[in-house]
C-alpha cells in the first residue's frame, strides 16, 4: 500500500467519521434541543465537506505530479 492509497484510506474515514458524529449530534439536538450538540453537529459536518475538498484538491494535485 502506498503513502497516497493511505492518505485517501484515511481521509475517507476521517470523513465518514465526522459525518456520522454530525449526524448523530444534530439527531440529539431535535431530541433534546440543546443549541451546544446542533452547532457541534454543524460543525462536524462543516469539517467533513472541509474534508472531502481536500480530498478533491489531492487527487488533482497527486494527478498533476503522475505520483504513483
Amino acid at each position: 500500500m502506498t503513502l497516497k492509497t493511505f492518505h485517501l484510506i484515511f481521509i475517507l474515514f476521517a470523513i465518514m467519521g465526522a459525518d456520522l458524529f454530525g449526524g448523530w449530534a444534530v439527531h440529539e439536538y431535535r431530541t433534546t434541543g440543546d443549541l451546544g450538540t446542533l452547532l457541534l453537529g454543524i460543525a462536524c459536518l462543516a469539517g467533513g465537506m472541509g474534508l472531502a475538498l481536500y480530498t478533491i484538491r489531492f487527487v488533482r494535485m497527486m494527478e498533476q505530479s503522475k505520483i504513483p
